[in-house]
């Protein structure tokens, strides 16, 4: 997909993540994302598809050594005014995925959440993430589970407007795992598009559960896989 769809999008993007159902997600997310993920202080970690840099401004809290990258100069500003105003060491690299401008086994970590779906050539981008992540390193991917009522609305929404995710490709966790190689893998948000805040302490509480027993249907997918 090419930069210039991102450009009206950062600050929508970040807007969702500030409303009660935004930040519920946000944090479910993540605490999937980490708990496979494993990032730990010192390690170089490579973000792929950064956009605003929700998720690197969290590593680079952690200790992590972080570099973002993204072809959208639009919302490497606004990833880089971010991490200026909370005084976090980032670098911000303009490239694309399929190409990525690091010399082999450079990271510890390689993540890449929510921006897969929107990659032009996918399988080059995982080989280019798993080229540059060093040996007993971990690449981990976080995606829009296709098996899901957010993916199910969002591609209805798609018939009858032009939106963010007209092009972009949804993954189940067989496609993911079929990309990725051998993996571990996860899901989490079983709260429903549009859910009333009355009902998301209800969603919070159950999110366990429905991980065990509802594993393939979460809204967001996320597989780690051992370089």
């Amino acid at each position: 997909m090419e930069p210039g769809v991102f450009d009206n999008f950062a600050d929508k993007y970040d807007a969702w993540f500030r409303t009660p159902l935004g930040s519920q997600v946000d944090r479910m997310e993540k605490t999937l994302t980490w708990k496979l993920a494993m990032p730990r202080p010192g390690e170089r970690v490579l973000d792929v598809g950064t956009g605003t840099g929700n998720y690197l401004m969290d590593l680079a809290r952690m200790g992590c050594d972080c570099t973002g990258l993204d072809i959208a100069s639009n919302m490497l500003g606004y990833a880089r005014e971010k991490c200026l105003r909370a005084g976090l060491p980032v670098k911000l690299v303009l490239a694309r995925s399929e190409n990525l401008p690091f010399p082999p086994d450079r990271f510890d970590l390689v993540l890449s959440v929510t921006a897969l779906e929107f990659f032009e050539d996918p399988t080059a981008s995982i080989q280019e993430m798993k080229r540059v992540c060093r040996p007993g390193g971990r690449v981990v991917i976080g995606v829009l589970n296709a098996w899901s009522l957010w993916a199910t609305r969002r591609r209805i929404i798609t018939w009858f407007k032009e939106t963010i995710f007209t092009h972009c490709r949804f993954y189940n966790y067989r496609q993911l795992r079929s990309l990725l190689g051998e993996a571990e893998w996860g899901t989490a948000v079983f709260a429903p598009p549009g859910c009333p805040s009355y009902l998301l302490p209800f969603f919070e509480r159950m999110e366990p559960y429905f991980q065990r027993l509802l594993k393939p249907f979460g809204a967001y997918l996320v597989a780690v896989t051992r370089v």
